[in-house]
């Protein structure tokens, strides 16, 4: 009788002791399932925060094209309403009075809105040396254009000289560009001709003297659309 309790306390005990040394091994199993699904998660909410940042980006990409869509929509906008296939109606005459130290600014047409509006005159103090050019409309291309008024240096009351003769060789993706003379305020100077790189589709319109309220202005040369 005493051996066979012995013997049922031997099992009971070495039982135990197996089942406190198996644990910690299921333990350890669970905690590191346990940690592989916390990364996991943390790798799926990085990729949610990545994804969302991407969006951001994609966002102000866009926001940024349609404002260039919208600048240059302006911008077409602010060239037509410069342009008009009218010419402007002719210049109203405007009653006004010397005044001592200040110069008549005549009125005049702006095209705006898709007709002409008469801008009114206005004096503006002298500035010795320079006179005011009028502002005026250039027929370009079949469309009016508006060249603006401004104060200009006082120019020559006579043409320039003749144009000089230059020598020049033709070189292939050049163009030459005459010389010119230019008024240095108190004589006429000459300017040499130079070598200009060809632009496709355009033409060089060389510059010119005009005669405009009794003394002759420079109109400088430009590249012109065919």
């Amino acid at each position: 009788m005493h051996k066979l309790l012995n013997r049922l306390l031997t099992t009971a005990l070495l039982s135990g002791s197996l089942l406190a040394t198996a644990s910690p091994a299921f333990a350890d199993r669970d905690h590191h399932g346990d940690h592989h699904d916390d990364r996991r998660h943390e790798e799926r909410r990085e990729e949610r925060h990545e994804e969302r940042r991407e969006e951001r980006r994609e966002e102000r990409r866009e926001d940024r094209r349609e404002d260039r869509r919208e600048d240059r929509r302006e911008l077409r906008a602010e060239e037509r309403a410069r342009w008009s296939h009218r010419a402007p109606p002719a210049v109203r005459y405007e009653r006004h009075e010397p005044r001592r130290g200040y110069t008549w600014i005549g009125g005049r047409w702006d095209w705006r809105g898709g007709d002409y509006v008469w801008i009114g005159g206005r004096y503006e103090p002298e500035r010795r040396g320079y006179i005011y050019r009028e502002p005026r409309y250039e027929l370009r291309d079949g469309v009016y254009v508006n060249v603006d008024g401004g104060w200009v240096v006082a120019g020559p009351r006579g043409a320039p000289p003749i144009l000089r003769e230059e020598r020049f060789e033709v070189r292939p993706g050049y163009v030459w560009v005459r010389g010119h003379w230019d008024w240095n305020g108190a004589d006429w100077a000459w300017v040499s001709g130079r070598y200009e790189r060809e632009r496709n589709g355009y033409v060089w319109r060389e510059p010119r003297w005009e005669m405009r309220d009794g003394v002759y202005v420079k109109v400088e040369g430009d590249w012109v659309a065919r």
